[in-house]
């Protein structure tokens, strides 16, 4: 009798924990899943049956919009009468699952074909693209020449933070976003520069001459890392400003660099400053180290940097792609055992390809 009573107590606060578990069981959806009805449906199905609380959908992947905007040219994969975001959040019956519109935004393009969009930025707004000091393959626009064979360096075309009309058409793509769809969340990604050796697109050039050659008088580079970062840091501000005017209920997300130190002084995304500031709700480092120890560094980098009131504004990003469901849960574990409870998986994709994967990774989730 004592041991069922017991066993009634047990039951009774596992039941108890589950259903007050506030923490952040997060998915995030490469746009893949989203182009049609069916694909869709089986996302929701999937979130549903595993306890994921807020989908991440990438809506905005290559400048290109899986959904019905009249800024941004849809994407080729979408029926031009269909609407993935919308037909997304509509069937989605389970409220407790937070669906957020993960965007892609200043990352433009990565394939060596042009867009088949007429109206894409890479072919009409070739003055807004990024390049570094010495690339005059964008500068001179050849890479309008090679229909089929343009030439991809790293990660390929991107948006530049530094000149302003980029950052005014970003604005407005948020806007639309957060104005026509009943969002629980806006989530970047790709918010930074290429690399460190970006940053030299003729007008965020003229930009920083024009503000800011009365205030140095010592190490340019010190002062234009910091033209970059703020950059940045004030299109975040802005954006936010734009999101709350229209709902006050978005929560603002970012995926990030898991170097803290990283972050600021490769890729000009001071990350931290935005949680602190309030620009963003929640920060998601993207902490894909297969070695642990790795993993670990990167976490005690966050904890000792960041105060402890934001520590519960962390979603840690954690992959699949690259390691097994082992190694990927023992870090969730890991996570646990220093107080980082939300977590964000990366991505659907591995569980399509491999159920049995999911299956694993399910006894430490």
């Amino acid at each position: 009798m004592f041991l069922k009573f017991l066993l009634l107590l047990f039951l009774n606060h596992s039941l108890f924990s589950y259903e007050n578990d506030t923490s952040i069981k997060a998915l995030w959806v490469v746009r893949d899943y989203l182009t049609q009805k069916h694909l869709i449906n089986e996302v929701l199905d999937f979130a549903n049956r595993n306890g994921f609380n807020h989908i991440f959908a990438q809506v905005r992947g290559r400048g290109d919009a899986y959904y019905d905007s009249e800024i941004v040219p849809k994407s080729h994969l979408v029926e031009n009468d269909f609407d993935p975001l919308d037909y997304l959040i509509r069937s989605n019956s389970n409220k407790s699952i937070k669906i957020h519109a993960w965007i892609n935004v200043y990352y433009l393009w990565s394939s060596k074909h042009h867009p088949t969009q007429s109206d894409h930025l890479l072919l009409n707004n070739s003055h807004w693209l990024d390049r570094s000091e010495n690339d005059d393959y964008i500068k001179n626009q050849i890479y309008l020449r090679n229909k089929n064979q343009m030439k991809i360096v790293g990660e390929g075309f991107y948006l530049s933070p530094t000149n302003p009309m980029v950052n005014r058409y970003l604005i407005s793509v948020i806007d639309e976003l957060s104005r026509k769809y009943k969002l629980d969340g806006i989530h970047y990604d790709y918010i930074r520069f290429h690399n460190s050796n970006y940053g030299y697109n003729e007008i965020g050039l003229s930009e920083f001459n024009r503000n800011s050659v009365k205030d140095y008088n010592g190490d340019r580079d010190i002062f234009f890392s910091e033209f970059k970062r703020n950059s940045i840091t004030e299109f975040v501000k802005d954006a936010s400003k734009k999101i709350k005017l229209n709902s006050n209920e978005i929560i603002i997300s970012a995926a990030v660099k898991p170097n803290i130190y990283d972050a600021k002084l490769l890729f000009f995304q001071e990350w931290d400053l935005w949680l602190s500031a309030g620009y963003i709700d929640l920060a998601v480092p993207m902490n894909y180290m297969v070695k642990e120890e790795d993993f670990i560094q990167n976490m005690y980098m966050i904890k000792d940097n960041l105060p402890s009131r934001y520590h519960d504004k962390i979603v840690v990003g954690i992959s699949t792609y690259n390691q097994n469901a082992r190694l990927a849960g023992k870090k969730i574990q890991r996570l646990r055992r220093m107080n980082f409870n939300n977590i964000s998986i990366f991505s659907y994709t591995e569980f399509v390809k491999n159920p049995y994967y999911w299956k694993k990774l399910k006894k430490y989730f």
